[in-house]
C-alpha cells in the first residue's frame, strides 16, 4: 500500500503543476496621446492575450493598427452612466484580427472582447474582425470614421470609397479578391450597446455601412440594441453567411435604432441610404437553399429612412421573422419593408411617413417572393404614392392579413382579408 502510495505522488504533483499554472494576468496600459507610443504599447499588451484595460487616451496617427491573433479582452473605462471614457484617435483598421496563414484553418480563430472605448477619427473602419471564433462588441461610441478610396472597383465602379464602423466577415481579407473563406469567421458574435456615427461628406461615393457582417461560417450573430447614425449606404448589413456543417448559425437583429443619412451612394442598386440589409447578395441562390442559409430575424428596431430612394428592411432570405419593427421614412419613392424571399413570417410592423409602397414583394432570381405570411401590419399612418402593399408579378400565393392598407396584386393565388384592392 506505501508503495502504491508514493508513486502517486508525481501524478499528484502533475496534476498541482497543471492547477497553478500562471494565466495571463490582467494588463493596464495608460495612453500617451502619442501615436509614437501607443500602438505599440497595446500591441505588445495584446500579444500576451488576456484582459487588457485601456485607460485615458491613445492616439494611432493616420495608419496604427493592432493586430489580435489570440484570445483576448480589450476593454476601456466608463463613466457612471455607462458611457465609454477610454479613447482611441485615428488608425487604419485600428483593431484588426488578419487572416490566417494557413486556410482553411487548422485552429480556431481568436476569441475576441472590445468594450467601452470611444473610437474617433479611424480610417475606413476602427474594428475590422477578418478571423475569429467569437466576437463581443459592447458599448463602444464610434465618430468620425474617415472614409479611404476603395482599393479595388466597387461593383465595377471606381473612384469610390469605403467607410463602416463595424466589420466582422472575410469580405476584404484580402483586398483584391473578396470572397468567402470557410471556417475563418465563426461562433458567437454579439454586437451590441453601440453607438456609431458613419457622417461622411461625399454621400453618392461613398459606400458606408454602420454594421457589416458577411461571409461568416455557422455564426450566431447577435445585433442587439446599437444606434447608427447618418449611414449613407445601409446601417446593418448581414449578407452571405453561411451555415456550419452542422447546421449551426442563426442572425438575431434585435433593439436597434438607426437614422440613415438624406443623401446615398447608388451602388449596387438605387435604392438609397438603408436602414436593415439581411440575407444573400453576392450569391442570392443561398437564400433559397437550406443547407447555406440560416435563420434571419428581424424584431422590434426603430428606423428612419430619410433618402429619396431609402427602403428601412429589405429581406433577402427564405424563412426569416420580421416583427414589431417600426418604419418611417420620408419620401414619395422610398419602400419601408422590401420582401424578395418566400417563407418569411412578417406581422405587427408599423410603417409610417410617405413613400410608394409601404411593403413591396417581389421575385429576385432564385428568392421567388412566394407563400409568405403577413399579419397585423399597421399602415394608418403611411401615405403611399401608388398602394400600401404589392405584391409584383411572379409574387404568388401569399396571405395578408389586416385591418387597413390598399394592396396592388400583379401576382396569382394571393389571399387578401382585410385590405382594400386597388387596380391593377
Amino acid at each position: 500500500m506505501l508503495k502504491k502510495i508514493f508513486l502517486s505522488f508525481p501524478m499528484i504533483f502533475a496534476f498541482l503543476a497543471i492547477a497553478f499554472q500562471p494565466v495571463s494576468a490582467q494588463q493596464t496600459v495608460v495612453g500617451q496621446q502619442n501615436s509614437a507610443i501607443d500602438v505599440q504599447a497595446v500591441q505588445t499588451a495584446v500579444n500576451q492575450g488576456g484582459t487588457i484595460i485601456l485607460k485615458g487616451s491613445f492616439d494611432f496617427g493616420d495608419k496604427g493598427r493592432v493586430d489580435i491573433t489570440k484570445d483576448v479582452k480589450i476593454v476601456g473605462e466608463k463613466d457612471d452612466g455607462g458611457k465609454p471614457l477610454t479613447k482611441i484617435k485615428g488608425g487604419f483598421w485600428t483593431f484588426h484580427s488578419p487572416l490566417p496563414a494557413q486556410l482553411p484553418p487548422d485552429v480556431p480563430g481568436p476569441k475576441i472582447t472590445i468594450q467601452n472605448i470611444h473610437f474617433h477619427g479611424a480610417l475606413w473602419a476602427p474594428i475590422f474582425l477578418t478571423y475569429s471564433s467569437g466576437a463581443t462588441i459592447t458599448n463602444n461610441k464610434i465618430t468620425n470614421v474617415q472614409p479611404v478610396p476603395s482599393p479595388v472597383p466597387i461593383y465595377g465602379k471606381t473612384g469610390l470609397n469605403r467607410q463602416q464602423g463595424i466589420n466582422c466577415g472575410t469580405a476584404y481579407a484580402i483586398l483584391d479578391t473578396p470572397k468567402y473563406y470557410p471556417g475563418v469567421f465563426k461562433g458567437l458574435l454579439t454586437i451590441a450597446d453601440n453607438e456609431i456615427d458613419v457622417f461622411n461628406d461625399t454621400p453618392t461615393k461613398t459606400l458606408a455601412q454602420g454594421v457589416f457582417v458577411i461571409w461568416t461560417t455557422g455564426v450566431t450573430a447577435q445585433i442587439l440594441r446599437n444606434t447608427i447614425y447618418n449611414c449613407s449606404r445601409n446601417s446593418i448589413e448581414t449578407l452571405d453567411n453561411y451555415l456550419g456543417e452542422d447546421g449551426s448559425g442563426m442572425i438575431l437583429i434585435k433593439d436597434n435604432k438607426i437614422v440613415t443619412a438624406q443623401v446615398g451612394i447608388p451602388v449596387p442598386g438605387p435604392l438609397t441610404p438603408n436602414g436593415i440589409v439581411a440575407g444573400w447578395w453576392r450569391d442570392v441562390t443561398g437564400g433559397a437553399d437550406p443547407k447555406r442559409n440560416p435563420k434571419h430575424t428581424i424584431i422590434n428596431n426603430s428606423i428612419r429612412a430619410r433618402g429619396e430612394t431609402s427602403f428601412g428592411i429589405s429581406c433577402l432570405a427564405d424563412g426569416a421573422v420580421i416583427d414589431a419593427n417600426t418604419i418611417v421614412t420620408e419620401a414619395s419613392g422610398s419602400r419601408p419593408l422590401l420582401l424578395w424571399s418566400s417563407n418569411v413570417y412578417i406581422a405587427h410592423n408599423k410603417i409610417e411617413g410617405t413613400g410608394m409602397h409601404g411593403l413591396n414583394v417581389s421575385p429576385l432570381g432564385a428568392l421567388k417572393g412566394s407563400n409568405n405570411v403577413f399579419v397585423g401590419n399597421d399602415f394608418n399612418h403611411f401615405k403611399a404614392s401608388v398602394s400600401d402593399v404589392i405584391f409584383e408579378k411572379d409574387a404568388n400565393n401569399n396571405l395578408i392579413i389586416g385591418s387597413s392598407g390598399t394592396v396592388a396584386d400583379l401576382g396569382s393565388g394571393n389571399q387578401i382579408e382585410g385590405l382594400k384592392p386597388v387596380s391593377k
